[in-house]
């Protein structure tokens, strides 16, 4: 039986742009991406993942408008529910790697393509990415969970869209490991010596923010 293109939308977390860079001749709204926002800067869209040799990991995304919803047989207030559980079923590996020197941890989604290779003595990132690792911010199970391995209320990094670094306000050295994590991901020159898996394309970066969970709800960390 064939899945329904509904299977195929995943969340995409995205970084509100300067009014400087807007486009000049705005889409129409019908054409608009369904955007809802999350916390700072950052706000949540959603795509059609879709299989494509050509594209970066096999795979490109067709961002959802409102017009594609009735389409897909979708109310548009659905779309963050549906597409975190599609993210959970499309990336169904998750890794957790702890660095050894502090309490913080940064989480890999499988890709779909060859085994990441494993983290380094250091801990910390892996070299391939699954594309949608900030997206994790959004699902309640995974969080709640996570949240009982750190003291205090839980701090993530997501300075791009495939980077997750968490830690918690109770490990003030964990959250600084995250500052460092987002300082990595942003350097423009990293020089001869930077470690390459800390490299992701441009138009993936997210913001230099830390965000923390209180309860269910999701603020910028002062400081």
């Amino acid at each position: 039986m064939t899945e329904p293109r509904s299977s195929l939308i995943v969340p995409l977390m995205k970084a509100r742009v300067p009014a400087e860079v807007q486009l000049e001749f705005p889409l129409p709204p019908e054409e608009e991406p369904v955007r809802d926002p999350f916390a700072g800067d950052l706000y949540v869209t959603y795509a059609l993942e879709v299989a494509d040799e050509a594209a970066p990991l096999g795979r490109r995304y067709e961002h959802v408008a409102r017009r594609h919803c009735a389409e897909l047989g979708v109310v548009a207030g659905e779309l963050r529910r549906l597409a975190t559980i599609n993210l959970r079923n499309r990336r169904p590996d998750l890794s957790l790697s702890w660095y050894p020197d502090v309490r913080a941890v940064t989480v890999t989604l499988g890709d779909g393509g060859p085994a990441a290779a494993p983290a380094g003595p250091q801990g910390g990132r892996r070299a391939r990415q699954g594309g949608l690792e900030a997206a994790l911010l959004l699902d309640e199970g995974f969080l709640e969970k996570l949240a009982q391995d750190v003291e205090g209320d839980l701090v993530v990094a997501a300075p791009a869209r495939d980077v997750f670094v968490a830690s918690g306000t109770g490990h003030p050295d964990g959250v600084d490991k995250l500052r460092w994590a987002v300082a990595q991901v942003w350097a423009q020159d990293r020089g001869d010596g930077a470690d390459p898996a800390w490299d992701v394309p441009a138009g993936s970066l997210l913001t230099h923010e830390l965000m923390v969970r209180r309860g269910a709800t999701w603020e910028t960390l002062a400081g």
